[in-house]
């Protein structure tokens, strides 16, 4: 007998890893938001002529976010 990611009584199905999922997509997102960050720090060093505009970037998307 296989486990096919539920969990089953006489009252319902439950979906194990709904939440999971919903946990793991969360992860994702920060894992690609600190990889930018990352990215872009490398870049600002490499090149300091661009740090200003990518600061600027940064400072605008932080500003839409907050409201």
């Amino acid at each position: 007998m296989e486990f096919d990611g539920k969990i089953e009584n006489s009252e319902t199905t439950l979906p194990v890893s709904e939440a999971k999922r919903k946990r793991q997509k969360g992860v994702t997102t920060v894992e690609y938001a600190v990889m930018l960050v990352l990215i872009a720090i490398a870049v600002m060093i490499a090149n300091p002529n661009i740090s200003s505009s990518v600061v600027g970037v940064f400072s605008n998307i932080s500003s839409r976010l907050a409201g």
